[in-house]
Formats: structure tokens, C-alpha cells, sequence
């Protein structure tokens, strides 16, 4: 059994360097993200969750099959945590991969404000790999004074795209390089808890490996156009074979808004020998989980009604509507 303790509080972190403030937050331990939750597939999780804010929340495990008075949902599947409460979450976990745990209570401010971190459960017999890395990408609203817009459900992002920031952060900061050694084999899990921000991520020089979608395993493929597209909520995990020369750079670009595309960080090497000349000969693919797979061939098909009128079975008509 895997057993934590988490509690919701306030708390102040640098997201934005020594330059500016220290920025108040939400946060699992007063820090963002929270700590790394580690369990090994088919082990029990247990995690005592302790609520100091000043408002009811709760704890969804994203993505993660579990029972349902475990899921997180206020008023539907558990009263919602008080202030100064405790509620025990608990429930064995079947398939491997990278999730993430957030509040389903006021989530759109909760989760903006800090209130989320990873939740990696390990293969029974993990892929190998030189370094396990995490990025949870986060996405915020900042003043002048490097302190949260308290702007939350204003009617321009309820009825647009949602409440996307002017600052995006690399785990608890503004994104830093990336030191590798050249010859490593890095997996690169990729999480995004921004409430809109979609980030398509380019690694100059390198040529990612997509090994798992939201958790679950997929054949390993290079990304579209190598552009590596990752929306709210989704997990990624890479595959990444540091390809570079000792003492080189290079960018990671996001080019999701392609009149905004920037930097968001460099892989940098470092000045010692590869680790290895040629990229390791073990397999990539992830071993399969014990989901099975939608048994498409007795799917039932639904047409789909706007407006009162039958506009058809799926084929999107030139005007963005159905069609038949």
C-alpha cells in the first residue's frame, strides 16, 4: 500500500523569479504543483486529504479508474470537504501511466489558483529509461506584481475560450533549461493543467517518441508535422533520445497560437562525454494495461438533432454543421 497526506491550503511560491513578489496561491502543501504521488500498478493508494482553506473542496484522480464514492465529485459522488476537514481517499489502482489529481469543487478557480499535482503509477515492468521527467505545465493570469487576476468566471472567458493566461510555468516556475547529458534516453511526461491553453511543443533537433496518451499506452510514433499537441487535462508521456553534441542548445517551441509562437525552453548539454554513441536498443513500447478496448464493432451509432431538424450521422457539412 501506498499511503499520503495532502493538505489543501494557501501558500506563496516564485512562479515568476527574485525580480517579482512571491505569488499567493492554492496549493496542496501551500506549494504548486503538489508532491509527485508514486504508487506501483495493482497496489492499494491511500491519501488522507486535509482541507485549511476557507471553502468546501474535494480530490478527482484524473483519468484513473476508480470507485465511484472515490471520484471527487461534489454532491454526486461525496459531500464536499469542509473547512478544517478531513476526507480519506482510497482505492487500488489498475493501470499504469501519468494522471494527475485536482478538485472538482469550484475547479475553474481552485485549479487556477495551484490546486493540483501528479499522480504517476509505475509499470510492473517499466520501459528503460536514463532519467524520468515530469513537466506539468500550468498557465496563468498575473498582474504587474506577479499576483492571480481575480477575474474567475468573468462572462468574456465563460462564453469564449475559456481563461487563458500571459504566463505559463514549468512545474512551481517560469520555465528553466533542461540539462541532459548526450547519449540519454529521457522520458518526458507531459501534463497540462491550464484551464484553455492548448501548447504544441516542437523539440528542434530531436525526434520525440508519443509511447502514451492520457495514460494509456499507444504505438510509438513520432508526433504529426512534429508538432506535439497537448490540450487541457491531457497527459503525453515521450520518449526522447538526446540526439545533440555536448555544449549545444536547443529550443522547445510552442507554436500551438501561431501568431505567438516563443520559446518555452532549451535542452541544454552538457560539456562531458555522450553516455553513448548510438541510442539504446531497447524497446519503447509500453506494456498494455488491463483496459480493455472498446469493442467498436458493436457500437451503436446516433444521429444527431440541431435545431429540430435531422442533420445526419457524423460528417461535418461545409458550414461546420452535420450532414448526411
Amino acid at each position: 500500500m501506498a499511503a499520503y497526506r495532502l493538505t489543501a491550503k494557501a501558500g506563496q511560491v516564485s512562479l515568476v523569479g527574485p525580480s517579482y513578489p512571491e505569488t499567493r496561491i492554492w496549493g496542496y502543501g501551500g506549494k504548486v504543483p503538489g508532491p509527485v504521488l508514486r504508487v506501483r500498478q495493482g497496489e492499494w493508494l491511500r491519501v488522507a486529504v486535509e482541507n485549511r482553506l476557507d471553502e468546501e473542496t474535494t480530490v478527482h484522480w484524473h483519468g484513473v479508474r476508480v470507485p465511484n464514492a472515490m471520484d471527487g465529485v461534489p454532491h454526486l459522488t461525496q459531500k464536499p470537504v469542509a473547512p478544517g476537514e478531513t476526507f480519506i481517499y482510497e482505492f487500488d489502482v489498475p493501470d499504469a501511466g501519468t494522471y494527475w489529481y485536482h478538485p472538482h469543487q469550484r475547479s475553474f478557480e481552485q485549479v487556477a489558483r495551484g490546486l493540483y499535482g501528479p499522480l504517476i503509477i509505475e509499470e510492473r515492468d517499466p520501459v528503460a529509461v536514463d532519467r524520468d521527467v515530469i513537466w506539468m505545465l500550468g498557465d496563468w493570469r498575473l498582474r504587474g506584481d506577479a499576483q492571480i487576476v481575480d477575474d474567475f468566471g468573468n462572462h468574456m472567458d465563460v462564453g469564449m475560450a475559456g481563461r487563458i493566461g500571459n504566463t505559463v510555468t514549468i512545474n512551481d516556475r517560469l520555465p528553466t533549461e533542461l540539462r541532459v547529458r548526450a547519449g540519454e534516453r529521457v522520458r518526458l511526461r507531459l501534463l497540462n493543467a491550464a484551464n484553455a491553453r492548448m501548447f504544441a511543443l516542437v523539440f528542434r533537433g530531436h525526434r520525440p517518441l508519443i509511447i502514451a496518451m492520457d495514460g494509456q499506452p499507444v504505438e510509438p510514433h513520432e508526433p504529426p508535422n512534429g508538432r506535439v499537441v497537448i490540450g487541457p487535462a491531457m497527459r503525453l508521456d515521450l520518449m526522447i533520445d538526446m540526439v545533440g553534441d555536448p555544449g549545444t542548445r536547443h529550443e522547445v517551441r510552442d507554436s500551438f497560437y501561431s501568431t505567438n509562437a516563443y520559446t518555452l525552453t532549451e535542452i541544454v548539454y552538457s560539456d562531458a562525454q555522450p553516455l553513448r554513441r548510438d541510442p539504446p536498443g531497447a524497446a519503447v513500447s509500453l506494456p498494455p494495461n488491463t483496459m480493455p478496448e472498446p469493442a467498436l464493432d458493436r457500437a451503436e451509432r446516433h444521429d444527431v438533432v440541431f435545431g429540430g431538424g435531422m442533420m445526419g450521422r457524423g460528417m461535418m457539412s461545409r458550414a461546420g454543421g452535420m450532414t448526411r
